[in-house]
């Protein structure tokens, strides 16, 4: 979902607000009422990982008025390991066909509308994050780990790579030695091609003919 908000005259530009969500729905593990812990990590995490993604000027509908703010719920709907993996892909193919419709600004009042018969333009990403994880159990390795094997491993390597095959985020809890890190590294780059091809072909199938 996408909103207009008045601008900060000392910010630039918009905004990108991730959120992820963990309802009982997904998962009898968790428990309505406040967010779960593991929840708000992995939201931490989403707003690290795209909070590049974006140059955050190109949000920007009028200078010192008004910008664009990208409010993303990412909702699990069912929890069986390896979520943040999840989220983030879902997260990549969001942006990726994100449009934003055409707007108007009212010189006189300063108010914003959509216009309705403008011509909407789709945001530019500097780079679509990949990420893939790699569970570590005694000394084999369980690429997008289970929920029972999240329940039972030592470590996690989770890498985020972009569609340049460049490294953005990394967190390491492996306890990995080199060589094992190397191949657990060379694993997951080659993974990440074949989820971005999957991510891109999914795209575009879905894409709209022409910008609403």
């Amino acid at each position: 979902s996408s909103g207009i908000n008045a601008e900060w005259p000392l910010r630039p530009g918009g905004y990108i607000v991730p959120n992820l969500s963990l309802p009982p729905l997904c998962n009898s593990k968790y428990r309505p009422g406040p967010p779960d812990p593991r929840a708000t990590v992995m939201s931490h995490k989403l707003v690290e990982v795209l909070s590049g993604v974006l140059d955050l000027e190109e949000l920007c509908i009028s200078a010192r008025r008004a910008v664009w703010a990208l409010y993303m719920d990412v909702v699990c709907i069912n929890d069986d390991g390896n979520v943040f993996d999840a989220a983030v892909l879902a997260a990549s193919a969001a942006l990726y066909n994100t449009y934003l419709p055409a707007t108007h600004v009212h010189e006189e009042t300063g108010f914003v509308s959509v216009d309705e018969e403008g011509e909407g333009r789709r945001i530019h990403l500097q780079y679509i994050p990949v990420p893939v994880s790699i569970a570590v159990f005694e000394e084999s390795l369980l690429p997008d780990p289970t929920e029972f094997e999240e329940d039972v491993v030592s470590g996690t390597l989770s890498v985020c790579w972009d569609d340049s095959c460049k490294i953005r985020n990394i967190w390491n809890s492996s306890g990995l030695t080199d060589d094992k890190l190397a191949a657990a590294l060379e694993y997951s780059s080659k993974r990440s091609s074949v989820l971005l091809s999957i991510l891109r072909r999914v795209s575009s199938q879905h894409q709209p003919s022409s910008p609403p």
